[in-house]
Protein backbone atom coordinates (compact mmCIF):
# COMPACT_ATOMS: atom_id res chain seq x y z
CA UNK A 1 0.00 0.00 0.00
CA UNK A 2 3.15 2.56 1.05
CA UNK A 3 4.13 1.74 -2.89
CA UNK A 4 1.06 2.92 -4.06
CA UNK A 5 0.77 6.20 -2.60
CA UNK A 6 4.31 6.46 -2.96
CA UNK A 7 3.47 6.50 -6.96
CA UNK A 8 0.40 8.48 -7.00
CA UNK A 9 2.19 11.06 -4.72
CA UNK A 10 5.11 11.00 -7.45
CA UNK A 11 2.69 11.12 -10.67
CA UNK A 12 0.96 14.35 -8.63
CA UNK A 13 4.08 15.93 -8.31
CA UNK A 14 5.36 15.17 -11.87
CA UNK A 15 1.99 16.75 -12.84
CA UNK A 16 2.99 19.75 -10.51
CA UNK A 17 6.24 20.71 -11.46
CA UNK A 18 5.33 20.07 -15.18
CA UNK A 19 2.44 22.88 -15.28
CA UNK A 20 4.99 25.22 -14.14
CA UNK A 21 5.61 26.09 -17.37
CA UNK A 22 4.30 28.66 -20.34
CA UNK A 23 3.07 27.36 -23.88
CA UNK A 24 3.62 29.79 -26.47
CA UNK A 25 1.62 29.32 -29.70
CA UNK A 26 2.93 31.12 -32.95
CA UNK A 27 -0.23 32.57 -35.11
CA UNK A 28 1.33 34.69 -37.33
CA UNK A 29 4.88 34.25 -38.30
CA UNK A 30 7.18 36.51 -40.29
CA UNK A 31 7.04 36.16 -44.17
CA UNK A 32 9.96 34.70 -45.74
CA UNK A 33 11.01 36.20 -49.18
CA UNK A 34 10.51 33.75 -51.92
CA UNK A 35 11.52 35.36 -55.16
CA UNK A 36 13.34 38.89 -55.61
CA UNK A 37 12.34 39.71 -59.34
CA UNK A 38 10.85 42.95 -57.41
CA UNK A 39 13.52 44.80 -57.59
CA UNK A 40 12.44 46.65 -54.94
CA UNK A 41 9.96 48.64 -56.63
CA UNK A 42 7.60 50.50 -54.00
CA UNK A 43 4.00 49.52 -54.21
CA UNK A 44 1.35 52.18 -52.61
CA UNK A 45 -1.92 50.16 -51.27
CA UNK A 46 -4.50 52.37 -50.91
CA UNK A 47 -7.85 51.51 -49.10
CA UNK A 48 -10.12 49.50 -50.72
CA UNK A 49 -14.08 50.63 -52.05
CA UNK A 50 -16.38 48.96 -49.74
CA UNK A 51 -19.25 47.25 -51.53
CA UNK A 52 -20.32 45.10 -48.29
CA UNK A 53 -23.09 45.88 -46.12
CA UNK A 54 -22.50 48.96 -44.37
CA UNK A 55 -21.96 48.29 -40.39
CA UNK A 56 -20.07 51.74 -39.25
CA UNK A 57 -17.28 53.40 -40.80
CA UNK A 58 -14.50 51.77 -37.91
CA UNK A 59 -15.87 47.85 -39.43
CA UNK A 60 -14.93 49.54 -42.57
CA UNK A 61 -11.54 50.53 -41.48
CA UNK A 62 -10.88 47.29 -39.70
CA UNK A 63 -11.56 45.34 -42.90
CA UNK A 64 -8.76 47.53 -44.84
CA UNK A 65 -6.67 47.28 -42.28
CA UNK A 66 -6.65 43.17 -42.47
CA UNK A 67 -6.39 43.29 -46.09
CA UNK A 68 -3.90 45.94 -46.11
CA UNK A 69 -1.28 44.17 -43.46
CA UNK A 70 -1.92 40.24 -45.76
CA UNK A 71 -1.11 42.19 -48.70
CA UNK A 72 1.69 43.45 -47.66
CA UNK A 73 3.29 40.23 -46.13
CA UNK A 74 2.72 38.56 -50.01
CA UNK A 75 3.72 41.93 -51.78
CA UNK A 76 7.35 41.51 -49.83
CA UNK A 77 7.50 38.31 -50.71
CA UNK A 78 8.60 38.58 -54.11
CA UNK A 79 10.93 41.29 -53.40
CA UNK A 80 8.79 44.74 -53.72
CA UNK A 81 8.83 47.09 -51.10
CA UNK A 82 5.51 48.44 -49.45
CA UNK A 83 4.95 52.45 -48.42
CA UNK A 84 3.78 52.57 -44.71
CA UNK A 85 0.30 52.90 -44.39
CA UNK A 86 -0.17 55.04 -41.94
CA UNK A 87 1.68 57.85 -44.71
CA UNK A 88 -0.72 56.59 -47.00
CA UNK A 89 -3.69 57.78 -44.88
CA UNK A 90 -1.71 61.06 -44.04
CA UNK A 91 -1.57 61.57 -47.50
CA UNK A 92 -4.99 61.17 -48.59
CA UNK A 93 -5.94 62.54 -45.44
CA UNK A 94 -4.24 66.00 -46.36
CA UNK A 95 -5.90 65.90 -50.02
CA UNK A 96 -8.85 65.69 -48.64
CA UNK A 97 -9.47 62.87 -50.47
CA UNK A 98 -10.26 61.01 -47.61
CA UNK A 99 -11.84 62.47 -43.82
CA UNK A 100 -10.75 60.80 -40.53
CA UNK A 101 -12.45 62.94 -38.52
CA UNK A 102 -15.89 62.33 -38.67
CA UNK A 103 -14.89 58.30 -38.31
CA UNK A 104 -13.15 59.56 -35.26
CA UNK A 105 -15.88 61.43 -33.79
CA UNK A 106 -15.71 61.75 -29.65
CA UNK A 107 -18.89 61.11 -27.43
CA UNK A 108 -20.96 64.54 -27.38
CA UNK A 109 -21.55 66.00 -23.93
CA UNK A 110 -24.76 65.17 -23.79
CA UNK A 111 -23.97 61.47 -23.65
CA UNK A 112 -21.43 61.91 -21.33
CA UNK A 113 -23.68 63.74 -18.85
CA UNK A 114 -26.25 60.98 -18.98
CA UNK A 115 -23.92 58.09 -18.65
CA UNK A 116 -22.49 59.98 -15.42
CA UNK A 117 -26.25 60.13 -14.11
CA UNK A 118 -26.67 56.02 -15.46
CA UNK A 119 -24.15 55.49 -12.62
CA UNK A 120 -26.03 56.94 -10.04
CA UNK A 121 -28.31 56.00 -7.08
CA UNK A 122 -31.38 56.63 -9.42
CA UNK A 123 -34.28 54.42 -9.35
CA UNK A 124 -34.75 51.69 -11.53
CA UNK A 125 -37.27 52.91 -13.89
CA UNK A 126 -34.94 56.55 -14.44
CA UNK A 127 -32.15 54.40 -15.60
CA UNK A 128 -34.02 52.49 -17.68
CA UNK A 129 -35.34 56.02 -19.11
CA UNK A 130 -32.06 57.07 -19.22
CA UNK A 131 -30.23 54.01 -20.82
CA UNK A 132 -33.50 54.60 -23.51
CA UNK A 133 -32.21 58.31 -23.86
CA UNK A 134 -28.36 56.49 -24.69
CA UNK A 135 -29.47 53.88 -27.38
CA UNK A 136 -31.64 56.68 -29.15
CA UNK A 137 -28.86 59.16 -29.07
CA UNK A 138 -26.42 55.71 -30.38
CA UNK A 139 -29.14 55.09 -33.46
CA UNK A 140 -29.72 58.79 -34.52
CA UNK A 141 -25.31 59.17 -34.78
CA UNK A 142 -25.16 55.62 -36.47
CA UNK A 143 -27.58 56.90 -39.17
CA UNK A 144 -25.57 60.07 -39.96
CA UNK A 145 -22.55 58.55 -39.72
CA UNK A 146 -24.01 56.07 -42.60
CA UNK A 147 -25.38 59.32 -44.56
CA UNK A 148 -22.11 61.51 -43.72
CA UNK A 149 -19.83 58.75 -45.13
CA UNK A 150 -21.63 56.46 -47.77
CA UNK A 151 -19.97 58.03 -50.16
CA UNK A 152 -16.66 59.25 -48.82
CA UNK A 153 -15.50 55.62 -47.55
CA UNK A 154 -17.08 53.15 -49.49
CA UNK A 155 -15.75 54.44 -53.05
CA UNK A 156 -12.22 56.07 -53.81
CA UNK A 157 -11.87 57.95 -57.28
CA UNK A 158 -8.93 58.81 -58.37
CA UNK A 159 -7.68 60.32 -61.53
CA UNK A 160 -4.54 60.32 -63.53
CA UNK A 161 -3.59 63.13 -61.85
CA UNK A 162 -3.79 62.21 -58.39
CA UNK A 163 -2.25 58.60 -59.34
CA UNK A 164 0.91 59.89 -60.94
CA UNK A 165 0.68 62.63 -57.61
CA UNK A 166 1.09 59.76 -55.56
CA UNK A 167 3.74 58.45 -57.16
CA UNK A 168 6.01 61.21 -57.05
CA UNK A 169 5.26 61.90 -53.42
CA UNK A 170 6.16 58.52 -52.80
CA UNK A 171 8.84 57.59 -55.31
CA UNK A 172 6.04 54.54 -56.22
CA UNK A 173 6.10 52.37 -59.11
CA UNK A 174 2.81 50.91 -59.12
CA UNK A 175 -0.32 51.68 -56.93
CA UNK A 176 -2.78 49.03 -55.72
CA UNK A 177 -5.91 49.55 -55.42
CA UNK A 178 -9.29 47.28 -55.26
CA UNK A 179 -12.86 47.04 -54.34
CA UNK A 180 -14.30 44.56 -51.33
CA UNK A 181 -17.05 42.61 -52.71
CA UNK A 182 -17.98 40.18 -49.96
CA UNK A 183 -16.88 40.28 -46.95
CA UNK A 184 -19.01 37.99 -44.37
CA UNK A 185 -19.42 35.18 -41.80
CA UNK A 186 -22.11 32.53 -41.29
CA UNK A 187 -23.45 29.34 -40.63
CA UNK A 188 -24.25 26.31 -43.33
CA UNK A 189 -25.43 22.72 -43.65
CA UNK A 190 -22.73 19.76 -44.29
CA UNK A 191 -23.01 16.55 -45.44
CA UNK A 192 -19.37 15.47 -44.34
CA UNK A 193 -20.14 13.95 -40.94
CA UNK A 194 -16.43 14.96 -39.67
CA UNK A 195 -17.89 18.11 -39.79
CA UNK A 196 -21.45 18.47 -38.45
CA UNK A 197 -21.18 15.09 -36.32
CA UNK A 198 -22.90 12.03 -36.49
CA UNK A 199 -26.46 12.41 -35.48
CA UNK A 200 -26.65 16.16 -37.59
CA UNK A 201 -25.09 14.59 -40.34
CA UNK A 202 -27.74 11.47 -40.40
CA UNK A 203 -30.56 14.02 -39.99
CA UNK A 204 -29.71 15.50 -42.34
CA UNK A 205 -29.13 13.74 -44.89
CA UNK A 206 -32.96 11.63 -43.85
CA UNK A 207 -34.65 14.99 -44.11
CA UNK A 208 -33.24 15.92 -47.67
CA UNK A 209 -33.80 12.15 -48.82
CA UNK A 210 -37.69 11.71 -47.82
CA UNK A 211 -38.61 15.65 -48.22
CA UNK A 212 -35.93 17.59 -49.86
CA UNK A 213 -35.19 21.16 -49.34
CA UNK A 214 -37.59 22.61 -46.66
CA UNK A 215 -38.93 26.25 -47.56
CA UNK A 216 -37.73 27.50 -44.05
CA UNK A 217 -36.07 26.39 -41.20
CA UNK A 218 -39.12 25.29 -39.19
CA UNK A 219 -40.20 23.27 -41.72
CA UNK A 220 -36.87 21.75 -41.93
CA UNK A 221 -37.09 20.85 -38.41
CA UNK A 222 -40.28 19.47 -38.05
CA UNK A 223 -39.05 17.48 -41.30
CA UNK A 224 -36.23 15.90 -39.03
CA UNK A 225 -38.53 15.56 -35.98
CA UNK A 226 -41.22 13.25 -37.78
CA UNK A 227 -37.98 10.84 -38.90
CA UNK A 228 -36.71 10.81 -35.35
CA UNK A 229 -40.27 10.09 -34.23
CA UNK A 230 -40.76 7.47 -36.86
CA UNK A 231 -37.74 6.02 -36.25
CA UNK A 232 -38.25 5.87 -32.32
CA UNK A 233 -41.51 4.17 -32.35
CA UNK A 234 -40.36 1.89 -34.96
CA UNK A 235 -37.70 0.18 -32.94
CA UNK A 236 -39.11 0.72 -29.30
CA UNK A 237 -39.26 -2.51 -27.17
CA UNK A 238 -42.34 -3.04 -25.95
CA UNK A 239 -40.95 -3.82 -22.12
CA UNK A 240 -38.67 -0.94 -21.77
CA UNK A 241 -38.88 2.01 -20.18
CA UNK A 242 -42.34 0.82 -18.77
CA UNK A 243 -42.13 -3.13 -17.84
CA UNK A 244 -44.87 -5.33 -18.43
CA UNK A 245 -46.15 -6.24 -15.28
CA UNK A 246 -46.18 -10.60 -14.03
CA UNK A 247 -49.71 -11.98 -14.01
CA UNK A 248 -51.14 -14.24 -11.80
CA UNK A 249 -51.29 -17.82 -12.72
CA UNK A 250 -54.73 -19.82 -10.72
CA UNK A 251 -55.95 -23.29 -11.32
CA UNK A 252 -59.98 -23.45 -12.33
CA UNK A 253 -61.96 -26.68 -11.28
CA UNK A 254 -64.18 -26.68 -14.66
CA UNK A 255 -63.09 -28.95 -17.18
CA UNK A 256 -60.07 -27.96 -19.48
CA UNK A 257 -63.07 -28.23 -22.71
CA UNK A 258 -64.44 -25.14 -20.62
CA UNK A 259 -61.45 -22.77 -19.75
CA UNK A 260 -60.49 -24.94 -16.70
CA UNK A 261 -56.82 -25.50 -15.82
CA UNK A 262 -54.28 -23.43 -15.40
CA UNK A 263 -54.64 -19.58 -16.74
CA UNK A 264 -53.07 -16.41 -16.73
CA UNK A 265 -55.16 -13.71 -14.96
CA UNK A 266 -54.18 -10.05 -14.53
CA UNK A 267 -50.88 -8.53 -15.78
CA UNK A 268 -50.80 -5.14 -17.79
CA UNK A 269 -48.71 -4.72 -21.18
CA UNK A 270 -47.13 -0.74 -21.66
CA UNK A 271 -45.96 -1.55 -25.38
CA UNK A 272 -48.32 1.37 -26.57
CA UNK A 273 -47.02 3.57 -23.81
CA UNK A 274 -43.06 2.62 -24.42
CA UNK A 275 -43.86 3.05 -28.02
CA UNK A 276 -45.05 6.66 -27.47
CA UNK A 277 -42.31 7.36 -25.43
CA UNK A 278 -39.44 5.91 -27.75
CA UNK A 279 -41.21 8.06 -30.67
CA UNK A 280 -40.74 11.28 -28.33
CA UNK A 281 -37.48 10.83 -27.55
CA UNK A 282 -36.77 10.21 -31.08
CA UNK A 283 -37.96 13.28 -32.35
CA UNK A 284 -36.49 15.16 -28.92
CA UNK A 285 -32.79 14.14 -30.54
CA UNK A 286 -33.99 15.50 -34.45
CA UNK A 287 -34.76 18.66 -32.71
CA UNK A 288 -31.06 18.73 -31.18
CA UNK A 289 -29.21 17.53 -33.91
CA UNK A 290 -31.01 19.98 -35.94
CA UNK A 291 -29.58 22.86 -33.50
CA UNK A 292 -25.89 21.52 -33.91
CA UNK A 293 -24.48 20.35 -37.23
CA UNK A 294 -23.86 24.09 -38.90
CA UNK A 295 -20.64 24.16 -40.17
CA UNK A 296 -18.75 27.75 -39.08
CA UNK A 297 -17.66 29.49 -42.20
CA UNK A 298 -15.99 32.79 -43.54
CA UNK A 299 -16.27 34.45 -47.05
CA UNK A 300 -14.12 37.09 -48.70
CA UNK A 301 -13.97 38.11 -52.57
CA UNK A 302 -11.92 40.81 -53.68
CA UNK A 303 -10.77 42.48 -56.58
CA UNK A 304 -7.16 44.11 -56.96
CA UNK A 305 -5.98 46.63 -59.56
CA UNK A 306 -2.48 47.81 -60.20
CA UNK A 307 -2.13 50.77 -62.11
CA UNK A 308 1.48 52.54 -63.80
CA UNK A 309 2.38 56.05 -61.25
CA UNK A 310 3.72 57.15 -64.67
CA UNK A 311 0.64 56.99 -66.76
CA UNK A 312 -2.04 55.97 -64.46
CA UNK A 313 -2.83 53.25 -66.53
CA UNK A 314 -3.93 49.43 -65.73
CA UNK A 315 -1.73 47.14 -65.28
CA UNK A 316 -3.34 44.29 -63.87
CA UNK A 317 -6.36 43.28 -62.39
CA UNK A 318 -8.17 40.18 -60.93
CA UNK A 319 -10.37 38.72 -58.87
CA UNK A 320 -10.57 36.02 -56.29
CA UNK A 321 -13.15 34.66 -53.19
CA UNK A 322 -12.23 32.05 -50.93
CA UNK A 323 -14.32 30.48 -48.64
CA UNK A 324 -12.63 28.92 -45.05
CA UNK A 325 -14.79 26.39 -42.87
CA UNK A 326 -13.81 23.99 -40.11
CA UNK A 327 -12.30 20.87 -41.20
CA UNK A 328 -14.31 18.69 -38.25
CA UNK A 329 -15.87 19.17 -35.49
CA UNK A 330 -12.96 18.92 -33.01
CA UNK A 331 -11.02 21.30 -34.84
CA UNK A 332 -13.81 24.87 -34.39
CA UNK A 333 -12.69 27.70 -34.31
CA UNK A 334 -14.00 31.29 -34.07
CA UNK A 335 -15.17 33.86 -36.54
CA UNK A 336 -12.27 36.26 -36.59
CA UNK A 337 -9.72 33.16 -37.23
CA UNK A 338 -11.88 31.67 -39.80
CA UNK A 339 -12.11 34.99 -40.99
CA UNK A 340 -8.45 35.79 -40.86
CA UNK A 341 -7.61 32.53 -42.89
CA UNK A 342 -9.51 34.03 -46.07
CA UNK A 343 -8.66 37.03 -45.80
CA UNK A 344 -4.68 35.90 -46.25
CA UNK A 345 -5.87 33.01 -48.82
CA UNK A 346 -7.14 35.60 -51.05
CA UNK A 347 -4.37 38.36 -51.32
CA UNK A 348 -2.08 34.91 -51.90
CA UNK A 349 -4.45 34.31 -54.70
CA UNK A 350 -4.11 38.08 -56.04
CA UNK A 351 -0.74 38.68 -54.99
CA UNK A 352 0.26 35.01 -57.02
CA UNK A 353 -1.52 36.01 -60.02
CA UNK A 354 0.09 39.65 -60.15
CA UNK A 355 3.69 38.40 -59.78
CA UNK A 356 2.93 35.33 -62.09
CA UNK A 357 1.98 37.97 -64.56
CA UNK A 358 4.29 40.94 -64.41
CA UNK A 359 7.36 38.39 -64.19
CA UNK A 360 6.15 36.05 -66.51
CA UNK A 361 6.07 32.93 -64.45
CA UNK A 362 4.11 30.36 -62.62
CA UNK A 363 3.47 30.05 -59.06
CA UNK A 364 3.34 27.23 -57.38
CA UNK A 365 1.84 27.28 -53.60
CA UNK A 366 2.44 24.06 -51.42
CA UNK A 367 -0.47 23.51 -48.99
CA UNK A 368 -0.14 21.89 -46.11
CA UNK A 369 -1.87 18.68 -47.06
CA UNK A 370 0.47 18.33 -49.66
CA UNK A 371 -1.53 19.58 -52.78
CA UNK A 372 -0.80 22.05 -54.92
CA UNK A 373 -2.78 25.41 -56.03
CA UNK A 374 -0.50 26.41 -59.57
CA UNK A 375 -1.25 29.98 -60.28
CA UNK A 376 -0.47 29.96 -64.48
CA UNK A 377 0.95 32.90 -66.74
CA UNK A 378 -1.79 35.45 -67.67
CA UNK A 379 -2.95 39.35 -67.66
CA UNK A 380 -3.63 41.52 -69.60
CA UNK A 381 -0.26 41.53 -71.47
CA UNK A 382 0.98 38.01 -73.49
CA UNK A 383 4.52 37.89 -72.48
CA UNK A 384 6.94 35.25 -73.59
CA UNK A 385 7.51 32.12 -70.99
CA UNK A 386 10.55 33.26 -68.94
CA UNK A 387 12.97 29.70 -69.57
CA UNK A 388 13.87 30.26 -65.52
CA UNK A 389 11.48 28.37 -64.70
CA UNK A 390 8.75 27.87 -61.41
CA UNK A 391 8.17 29.84 -58.41
CA UNK A 392 7.35 27.27 -55.70
CA UNK A 393 5.96 28.71 -52.12
CA UNK A 394 6.53 26.47 -49.14
CA UNK A 395 3.11 26.02 -46.77
CA UNK A 396 2.89 27.37 -43.61
CA UNK A 397 3.78 23.97 -41.93
CA UNK A 398 6.64 23.66 -44.19
CA UNK A 399 7.89 26.71 -43.54
CA UNK A 400 7.49 26.74 -39.53
CA UNK A 401 8.93 22.77 -39.72
CA UNK A 402 11.96 24.23 -41.38
CA UNK A 403 12.30 26.74 -39.20
CA UNK A 404 12.97 24.22 -36.46
CA UNK A 405 16.10 23.11 -38.72
CA UNK A 406 19.42 24.48 -38.32
CA UNK A 407 20.77 23.59 -41.51
CA UNK A 408 23.99 25.07 -43.41
CA UNK A 409 21.72 26.99 -46.06
CA UNK A 410 18.13 27.81 -44.93
CA UNK A 411 15.99 27.16 -47.56
CA UNK A 412 12.56 27.80 -45.61
CA UNK A 413 9.78 29.38 -47.29
CA UNK A 414 10.26 28.42 -51.10
CA UNK A 415 12.25 27.32 -53.79
CA UNK A 416 12.89 28.96 -57.20
CA UNK A 417 13.32 26.82 -60.31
Amino acid sequence: MKIVWAGVISLLAAALFASCGTTKVDSIHPMVQTASFGEGKKIVILPFADYTPSDSPMGYWRRNVLIMESLQDEILRYGYMPVINEDVISYLTDKKIINQEKMTRKPSSADSMLKAELEKEWSDEMKVEIANVLVSNAKKRKAEYSRDMASEYKTIALDAGVIRDIGRTFDADYIVRGRIMVFKTGREDSFNPLQTGVLPFFFNFGSRTAFGIAESENYEMIDKMAIGGLLGAAIAPSGWPIEESSADTVLSDAHPRFDGGLSAIGGTSYAEWNTAIWGVAGAAVAHLAHKGGRVDNAVVQLRMIVQDTRTGGIVWTNRSEVKTMTESVFSKKDADTLMSHAIQQVCERLVDSFAATENNRRIVRINDDGTLYVTPYGGLHKYPIDSTGTIYVDSPARTIKNRTQLDPVSSAGSTER
